[in-house]
């Protein structure tokens, strides 16, 4: 009988992801070992932009269900959301669902770079 990974579980999971980067500026990669949290962005950016140009993509369960890159996607998404509001007409509550796919892109590109240079300066300080 297999066990079933509950959102309490993620939650969990993500928490002591989180935990591992404050203390290393790293994150559980697939096979739970220790992972600059930098390296996790360019994946999380190609899920994102896969996303964009067809919402209804898969991304391999292994790799979604890694901690270390629901924390990483969790950020960029947060980031790249707050890029395309800026762009989106106001009070608009989706503001991706407003923009071409180029702008969602250039968006996301943009969030990618600023999370690197978050994360790259979080290493300097520590």
């Amino acid at each position: 009988m297999s066990k079933t990974i509950t959102k309490e579980d993620i939650a969990l999971l993500v928490a002591n992801a989180s935990e591992m980067f404050d203390e290393t500026s790293c994150v559980p990669g697939l096979d739970g070992e220790e992972v600059p949290a930098e390296s996790i962005v360019p994946h999380a950016k190609q899920y994102i932009s896969e996303t964009i140009d067809d919402s209804n993509a898969l991304c391999d369960s292994k790799i979604l269900d890694t901690p270390g890159f629901t924390l990483v996607i969790s950020w960029l998404s947060q980031k790249w959301l707050q890029k395309c509001q800026k762009l989106a007409p106001r009070g608009i509550k989706n503001p991706d669902q407003h923009l071409s796919k180029q702008q969602q892109n250039e968006c996301l590109d943009s969030a990618a770079a600023e999370l690197v240079r978050e994360i790259t300066q979080r290493q300097l300080l520590n």
